[in-house]
């Protein structure tokens, strides 16, 4: 992709890909991807698994690829703020799936997976950013439909999106209001028109992230590696926008869409 990555294997020999903060003009990658995943996790939803790490070493690096990642890695291997995927032998990175052409269409299951990206402002969910994990289980091959890319979340939607930016995420619109029987949004997904999902699907999803604490909300920005008040700013933001779709649902107005529509 466009970020700075490298494969390596750890001393027990599991693959690892790690994915470094670099400068952007939308945002660093490396902590929204990992919040983003733990409560997309807590959810109940399959996601890969990240882990921040803050600083490390990675012996062996070739000149050719230090070349690449000369920003991020130091001529002796050292690098700080990664994203590490765990990428275990026994699981196959299968094909992409289609976010409307799929095993689940018209579920109240893939109706949640949407909102979420709508919760977190996961502006890129698109077929590009989807995998379909083939996972060994007791009883043969299960196949794990997933959002394989969620770090460009917490920003942004519309006009010039960006990730990880407080102010953005705190300050963007959420919900358009209730349209007959289906919740309408203020964005869609992936620069798409705004999303629109059955009520019933909305207050199953609107019930299961209710269940959500603020101290669980917090565990997933601690588990980034985000400073204080970014562990703050972000998990109240998160826990007032379930409240606002609890609230639009129990029939009180939903606030205007203001934010400017997407550059053409």
């Amino acid at each position: 992709g466009t970020k700075p990555k490298v494969e390596v294997t750890d001393a027990s020999g599991m693959s690892w890909t790690a994915k470094f903060a670099s400068e952007s003009k939308t945002g660093s990658e490396v902590h929204a991807e990992i919040a983003a995943s733990r409560l997309v996790w807590a959810l109940g939803y399959f996601v890969e698994e990240h882990y921040y790490v803050a600083a490390g070493t990675i012996a062996g690096v070739p000149g050719a690829l230090r070349k690449r990642t000369t920003l991020v890695i130091a001529p002796d291997g050292s690098f700080k703020e990664s994203r590490f995927e765990r990428e275990p032998a026994e699981v196959e990175r299968g094909p992409r799936w289609d976010l409307e052409n799929n095993p689940f269409a018209g579920s109240r299951e893939l109706s949640g997976l949407e909102m979420l990206a709508m919760l977190l402002n996961n502006w890129d969910a698109r077929p590009g950013n989807t995998r379909i994990l083939r996972v060994p289980v007791a009883n043969g091959i299960e196949d794990r439909f997933v959002l394989s890319d969620l770090g460009t979340a917490f920003g942004k939607i519309s006009g010039r999106p960006t990730r990880w930016n407080l102010a953005d995420y705190k300050n963007s619109d959420f919900i358009r209001g209730i349209s007959g029987d289906a919740l309408v949004f203020c964005h869609g997904l992936d620069m798409q028109p705004p999303l629109s999902v059955p009520l019933e699907h909305a207050r199953w999803f609107s019930d299961l992230a209710s269940r959500l604490t603020s101290k669980q909300v917090r565990k997933a920005f601690e588990a980034s590696g985000a400073k204080r008040h970014e562990i703050e700013g972000f998990s109240k933001v998160v826990m007032a926008r379930i409240a606002q779709l609890r609230a639009v649902l129990d029939g009180r107005p939903a606030e205007t869409c203001i934010e400017s529509p997407p550059d053409q």
